[in-house]
């Protein structure tokens, strides 16, 4: 099998930008479903930019839909590369697997809490489920991006079966068998 080089800024971009996108495309399905194209993003980016309080108003306002797509864009990016990061430590040291599926349940955890914030700013006119759907979608196309980069992910091994045995033990000599 060919190596291949891994960068963690490349991978990680493009995990991002694929949980961005699947997210966003949520986002989009959700309003139309509830015959509100956009609503979303234009009650939340105008509660992130302009401090509305009422953001239920039908008014779209471009800025804002900009405004928190690029905060959208961002957050996926960094959220992308610090999961890809995690990815190319588990793969060279399978004991550290359990910190890949923290760091999941953390970043899901991450952004059920912003959900809820926004939830609540908007005075309850954008579902939480709505926000917290996109964002489970979003991590799990991630992680199977991710997945499908590294098939060593899902190497079943013994946790510390990573570590080689000394050939003796310490301060025996050097025939004694290791007990």
């Amino acid at each position: 099998m060919q190596r291949r080089e891994h960068s963690v800024i490349r991978e990680g971009t493009i995990a991002g930008i694929v949980g961005a996108v699947v997210a966003a495309v949520w986002l989009f399905v959700f309003d139309m479903a509830t015959g509100r194209p956009l609503q979303t993003p234009n009650a939340v980016g105008r509660v992130l930019f302009a401090g509305d309080l009422n953001p239920g108003a039908r008014v779209i306002s471009p800025e804002a839909i900009l405004g928190f797509g690029l905060v959208h864009l961002i957050t996926f990016l960094v959220g992308g590369i610090a999961l890809t990061g995690l990815a190319h430590l588990v793969s060279r040291s399978p004991a550290l697997r359990m910190g890949l599926w923290i760091g999941l349940v953390v970043a899901f955890g991450y952004f059920a809490g912003i959900a809820y914030m926004l939830t609540t700013s908007t005075g309850g006119r954008v579902p939480f489920w709505s926000l917290a759907g996109g964002n489970f979608l979003a991590l799990g196309a991630m992680a199977w991006y991710l997945w499908r980069r590294h098939p060593q992910l899902g190497i079943r091994a013994p946790l510390g079966s990573e570590v080689r045995a000394t050939p003796h033990a310490p301060g025996a000599p050097q025939g004694t068998p290791h007990r």
